[in-house]
């Protein structure tokens, strides 16, 4: 697993988008299903003294709109949790590059708190909102996205616990994880009922 960090942000700032994933190339389907959590990028540049780093959810461009970007998604979000969890000193090895500049307390509670951009929340809608955008109705694609999304978050288990010792995934990983799997769950079984109704009246 690849997890890079950048600069982190002032109080107004967001979130860095992993670098596989681009925003500037951001499809305008994904602009529109994520536009809801996504955070206007400021225009200007940070100061030198003090970097800023980019919060907005990373979005996929059209040719990365696939499960194996849900996936690289996932992991990056819940990376972010770890972070701001545990006041921004969860790190693997090389992979991981400290930030210049570490979030205060009050950042990192307002970034995984109610309403900020790495909460419970908002970090599964944008993972079920990409997931629904990809399976366009197809519950076998839902059961796909499922078994994708449970292996890398056990590869971000392993490697967390082995970075800092850890029985386990922060709590508000945990949270976020049941929240994923629950949306997931609801989705197939529309998408099967919807289906199973279409073929009745066909």
């Amino acid at each position: 697993m690849d997890i890079q960090i950048r600069n982190l942000p002032d109080p107004a700032g967001q979130a860095p988008a992993p670098s596989s994933l681009s925003a500037a190339a951001a499809s305008e389907s994904f602009r529109d299903i994520l536009s809801e959590f996504a955070v206007t990028e400021a225009e200007t540049s940070p100061p030198p003294a003090a970097p800023l780093a980019d919060l907005a959810f990373a979005q996929p461009s059209a040719s990365q709109d696939t499960v194996d970007s849900i996936k690289a998604q996932t992991q990056d979000n819940l990376s972010w949790q770890a972070y701001y969890t545990s006041g921004g000193h969860f790190q693997l090895g090389e992979r991981f590059t400290m930030p210049h500049v570490l979030p205060s307390h009050e950042e990192a509670v307002r970034a995984i708190g109610p309403g900020g951009p790495y909460s419970v929340e908002a970090v599964s809608n944008c993972i079920l909102s990409m997931a629904a955008h990809v399976a366009q109705g197809n519950p076998e694609k839902i059961a796909e996205i499922r078994q994708e999304i449970e292996k890398a978050v056990a590869i971000f288990r392993r490697d967390y616990q082995a970075a800092t010792k850890e029985k386990d995934l922060p709590q508000i990983c945990l949270a976020t994880y049941d929240a994923i799997m629950t949306g997931l769950d609801k989705l197939q079984a529309e998408y099967t009922q919807n289906n199973e109704a279409a073929a009745q009246t066909a």
